[in-house]
C-alpha cells in the first residue's frame, strides 16, 4: 500500500528549507566561525512557522505507520487463527 506519506520526504523538506534559509542573511547571520553566526530574529520566527507547518506532516506520517503497522499485525494473527 503507498503511503502518503513520506519520513524521507519531510526530512528533506525540512533540510531543504533550513538550508535555504540560511543562505539569506535576512533570517541568518554568517559569521567568520560558527561561534559568530547564529539566526537573526526574522529566522527565528521563519523557523517557527517553519516548524509549525512540518510538524503535523511528521504526525501524520506516524500515524500512518503506526496504522500500518497495526493492519499487519491483525492479519498476522488471523493467519495464524486460520491454522
Amino acid at each position: 500500500m503507498d503511503k502518503k506519506y513520506n519520513k524521507q520526504a519531510i526530512k528533506d523538506m525540512l533540510y531543504g528549507t533550513i538550508a535555504e534559509l540560511t543562505k539569506n542573511s535576512t533570517f541568518y547571520w554568517q559569521g567568520v566561525t560558527k561561534d559568530y553566526s547564529h539566526l537573526t530574529d526574522q529566522g527565528k520566527e521563519q523557523i517557527s512557522i517553519i516548524l509549525e507547518s512540518i510538524i503535523p506532516l511528521i504526525h501524520a506520517n506516524e500515524l500512518e505507520e503506526l496504522e500500518e503497522h497495526s493492519r499487519d499485525l491483525t492479519f498476522d494473527l488471523l493467519k495464524d487463527d486460520k491454522k
